[in-house]
């Protein structure tokens, strides 16, 4: 896969998480239920949450230093995933739909001025950025549009 191809992905993915919440209004974006008790926020603020990791992660792979396991910082994914949405419950919807854009545009920034041949083979680099984009948000993307359907919005 080349930077551009990967790039490409990411976008047309992103794309669809993006049109999975399009036309919710703000109270349809506050009921629980879209993955286990998660609101739409939360799914929203959860995804965040991964691409700011992300970026923190990055550059200590690219160092030469090894990925966190997290079952060994927090007990479990699924604990620091809790501890993640607990974070982002502080913020309005608003604030979490601006760190949404925000942290993602710093995404596609830093992805624009990585080497491209970090996308050529796979390696420590890419596998942990494809874990938390383009792997993370086709699931997250599929739930809210279950959600959704099982709704009628």
């Amino acid at each position: 896969m080349t930077k551009a191809d990967f790039l490409n992905l990411l976008n047309k993915r992103w794309q669809e998480l993006l049109d999975s919440f399009a036309g919710l209004d703000p109270q349809q974006m506050l009921i629980p239920g879209v993955v286990g008790t998660w609101t739409v926020k939360d799914v929203l603020g959860h995804v965040t949450s991964w691409e700011q990791e992300t970026l923190s992660t990055l550059p200590e792979i690219l160092a030469g230093n090894p990925a966190p396991v997290y079952s060994q910082l927090y007990g479990s994914i699924d604990a620091l995933n809790a501890y993640m949405v607990l974070l982002k419950n502080r913020q309005t919807l608003e604030e979490v739909l601006s760190d949404l854009e925000k942290v993602h545009s710093k995404l596609l920034q830093f992805l624009e001025e990585a080497d491209p041949a970090l996308f050529l083979d796979e390696n420590p680099f890419l596998i942990r950025l494809s874990m938390d984009t383009t792997e993370h948000y086709p699931e997250h993307a599929q739930a809210i549009r279950d959600w959704r359907a099982s709704k009628g919005f």
